[in-house]
């Protein structure tokens, strides 16, 4: 699937933001797992770390339903805060499906949320936010609006896919909203299929397993795993070759680094076309370079999350980082510091997506986070 892309983004390397679905790698197994669960209207869940490539994947598998005749709608959920931000997001996302139908039985609750619909009736335009919440307005428009597939799907036979990114904040906006939703959705039937995508494990098991939960049981799991190391050298290197550039031996020095992670194998690749433009070559040491070169890059981050961190959560952090199990007794001694503490700590840094636990252990996802750390 590599492609220079050189007409579309300018580079083949691009690690901010999704990427077009020619330049996703690998994932083959995951989009048709994903087209199955649409053709046969079951919801999916998907959970992954935040640069993870879970929104490009999303993409890529709305790109392949188009293609067969279907609509899509991609609700981007990320940081809503209330009812009248997921109002506003739903409208903006599903004013895709048909803006006309919008424009004539919407418009005038859209404007009570500071919406408009664009003098050609293309798209949705936000205006500043109501300064006093509208709530009614709000789930007006929530309640028609995701009736909108079914109506769709009655006038034209048209199914629609309906992508829900970063699902869990939906919480934060209101603890009942997942009833609210559920309450439409069940029954769309044919009319559309529903991905659920959420970066916080957490709150997704919030969601999806507490029996309490309106959505318990509605969506099968998908999980979004690093990227196996072939793939990335055997499609990284046809980019490096589409540009005229040799990575040599550091590409493979690099993409062990990332450790499969999307978006900073990415970036590494990046910033080694750089020095390669400019006339370095590709050797281990050019690849220390490349790492020395993002882990200042991404400094400023890891600076601000560790600001953020409980003492406890601070020392499996680095722990992990340098190799140790999260409630090894030599950390726990060092730190004085129970082991249930710290077995606590690294609990919530699984859930809160920096820590994940495989076969091997524990590890710290992003790699760039683990030599930072590590470097301390």
């Amino acid at each position: 699937m590599a492609s220079t892309g050189r007409g579309l983004q300018g580079t083949p390397f691009r690690f901010e933001g999704p990427v077009s679905p020619e330049l996703l790698i690998d994932r083959q197994a995951e989009l048709a797992a994903l087209a199955r669960r649409a053709g046969d209207r079951v919801g999916v869940r998907l959970a992954a770390p935040r640069r993870f490539g879970k929104t490009s994947l999303l993409v890529a598998h709305a790109a392949q339903l188009r293609e067969t005749g279907w609509r899509t709608a991609h609700v981007d959920l990320g940081r809503v805060s209330d009812l009248t931000d997921v109002a506003r997001r739903l409208a903006s996302a599903y004013g895709a499906l048909d803006v006309s139908w919008l424009r004539a039985h919407l418009g005038g609750l859209l404007a009570r949320l500071g919406l408009s619909i664009g003098p050609t009736g293309a798209s949705i335009t936000f205006g500043p936010r109501p300064i006093l919440p509208d709530a009614e307005a709000a789930e007006l428009v929530l309640h028609r609006l995701l009736d909108l597939p079914v109506m769709l799907h009655e006038r034209e036979g048209t199914p629609t896919l309906v992508v829900f990114d970063e699902f869990q904040d939906l919480l934060v906006a209101r603890e009942d909203l997942d009833g609210l939703l559920r309450s439409r959705i069940q029954y769309h039937g044919d009319a559309a299929a529903y991905v659920y995508a959420g970066s916080e494990p957490s709150m997704m098991r919030e969601l999806f397993d507490r029996r309490e939960r309106p959505l318990f049981g509605q969506a099968d799991p998908l999980a979004l795993g690093p990227l196996p190391p072939d793939a990335v050298v055997t499609d990284l290197s046809e980019r490096f070759a589409g540009e005229g550039l040799d990575p040599g031996e550091a590409l493979g020095e690099l993409a062990a680094f990332a450790g499969g992670h999307p978006q900073r194998v990415m970036l590494l690749s990046y910033l080694l076309a750089e020095q390669l433009e400019a006339g370095r070559p590709g050797t281990p040491e050019t690849a220390e370079r490349v790492i020395d070169a993002a882990v200042e890059r991404a400094q400023p981050a890891h600076e601000a999350l560790w600001s953020q961190l409980r003492r406890s959560e601070k020392v499996v952090l680095a722990g992990v980082a340098d190799g140790l199990p999260p409630s090894s007794p030599a950390l726990a001694q060092e730190h004085q510091l129970g082991r249930n503490t710290l077995h606590e700590a690294a609990e919530r840094l699984i859930d809160q997506g920096h820590l994940t636990r495989g076969k091997t252990g524990v590890r710290v996802i992003d790699p760039l986070l683990r030599e930072w750390l590590r470097r301390r």
